[in-house]
């Protein structure tokens, strides 16, 4: 377990390779909706690096991404780069996601502790439920700014429906077109992490012993009693 403590050369290169990873997921086709918010391969890469790595080291991968974008990499949506992506209508985005990596990565880890992680019939399950909070997560920071950097109302008003193609606000063009997919793209992530952390049970530090504790009750009254 120590050795997944601190800033090891194993979690300077996971880092390294996620970072690396929800880059490319940028360069996968992507379509452009109202408003200029693209929809991308990032919320599967963004769920999968939290899930695997845990709070601090998916917050060192999503921040290096965003920093390595900021000074010129053009490794955002559509190939873009610069400071004036975050201070553009799609910014609070990329705030988001280093909200949404850190929270789920937290709790992960704490999936792992518990020894969830070790339990093939619920691990899975338990991942795809804290990877769907990420989405949540993500809007309530990306539909503000939205909001803010365009002066589109928040909710639809004087619309017959949501989905007519002139009713634009917050709702319908920072949230409502990618709730299906985003919903796909964490499930597939969170059955890729599950898969991992079956591969690799102390990728989250504690897991080993934790699933020894879980997995083996009636031993450990056998020594109490013994």
């Amino acid at each position: 377990m120590a050795r997944n403590r601190g800033l090891t050369g194993q979690s300077i290169a996971l880092v390294a390779v996620f970072a690396g990873l929800i880059a490319a997921s940028t360069l996968v086709p992507e379509v452009t909706l109202i408003g200029g918010v693209p929809l991308t391969l990032q919320t599967f890469a963004i769920v999968l690096t939290g899930l695997l790595l845990g709070p601090w080291r998916a917050l060192a991968a999503v921040s290096l991404y965003l920093v390595l974008g900021l000074v010129g990499a053009p490794i955002f949506a559509n190939g873009a780069a610069g400071l004036v992506v975050l201070t553009g209508p799609t910014g609070g985005y990329l705030i988001g996601f280093v909200l949404a990596a850190t929270v789920i990565g937290a709790l992960a880890q704490l999936l792992a502790r518990r020894g969830v992680l070790a339990r093939r019939g619920t691990a899975t399950a338990s991942l795809i439920g804290i990877g769907l909070l990420s989405i949540p997560l993500v809007y309530a920071v990306g539909v503000p700014w939205l909001v803010w950097r365009t002066g589109m109302p928040m909710l639809p008003t004087g619309c017959s429906s949501i989905t007519d193609i002139d009713c634009v606000s917050g709702l319908t063009v920072g949230v409502l077109p990618f709730i299906p997919g985003d919903i796909l793209k964490v499930v597939v992530a969170g059955i890729v992490a599950a898969a991992i952390h079956r591969a690799y049970p102390g990728l989250l530090g504690s897991a080993r012993r934790a699933s020894s504790r879980v997995t083996d009750p009636e031993d450990e009254a056998a020594r109490a009693t013994a």
